[in-house]
């Protein structure tokens, strides 16, 4: 039995390109209003107003910066004064940044934890706080990555941050455990993104799943009934077991 989404409104970080403008038309394409928050606001404007126009949905656009407090409590803000619901929470925006670990920078440490980590809290905390507890009803979902469950080289500040990413969404889920609020976190691998594109491993020879496989995994969670929960779904290439 297939959830009818028609009428909800979702939020999702980081939706100008890659997993989220892809997680954004595939819900647009179920029927769901989207609100998209990115820095890179002229994309996202324009995105969004094609996904309005090729799905009859409503959507806003909203530029704001994830590690901001301040930007992340009037993006939310915005949200409800729109539709006055959220039903949806990505938790999508993300930065990758490489270095053996005893050349990380306190300022490249504190970047990662602050776009990766406090970014996924600031906005669960707000959706909640402004109106999803309230109404007791809605989807969380966290996205974090291979990383996040295996420690690897090069990798520590982007690691520990995703890490982090799992261990605020498994609190979330034991907070609202006797809400219909469900959480659900997604790890991918290896993934062919923009950012995978400009990444130092672009041009190895290594298997990618495509944004489609990791959407698709998003959906499935946000598709269970209320009384079902898919607390950790991990998804990579083959080569990648």
């Amino acid at each position: 039995m297939t959830i009818v989404l028609k009428g909800q409104v979702a939020l999702i970080t980081g939706a100008a390109r890659g997993l989220g403008l892809s997680i954004a038309r595939k819900l647009a394409e179920r029927g769901v209003h989207i609100c998209g928050t990115d820095l890179r606001f002229d994309l996202l404007q324009n995105e969004l107003s094609s996904i309005e126009k090729e799905y009859g949905v409503e959507t806003l656009a909203i530029a704001a910066d994830v590690s901001e407090e301040s930007d992340v409590c009037s993006a939310v803000e915005q949200v409800y004064k729109r539709w006055n619901k959220i039903d949806i929470l990505v938790n999508n925006a993300g930065l990758r940044m490489i270095g053996l670990l005893h050349e990380t920078s306190v300022d490249t440490w504190e970047t990662m934890q602050n776009v990766n980590l406090k970014g996924q809290f600031l906005f669960t905390r707000e959706v909640l706080k402004q109106g999803m507890l309230e109404k007791n009803e809605g989807t969380l979902i966290f996205l974090s990555s291979d990383a996040g469950l295996h420690g690897s080289k090069n990798s520590g500040a982007y690691g520990a941050s995703k890490w982090g990413v799992i261990g605020l969404a498994e609190t979330t889920a034991k907070e609202t455990k006797r809400t219909n609020i469900r959480v659900s976190t997604i790890a991918p691998g290896r993934v062919w993104t923009p950012m995978a594109e400009e990444s130092e491993v672009a041009d190895a020879d290594l298997d990618w799943l495509d944004v489609e496989d990791v959407t698709n995994a998003v959906m499935y969670c946000i598709d269970q009934k209320a009384g079902t929960i898919i607390p950790l779904l991990s998804i990579m290439p083959r080569s990648q077991i």
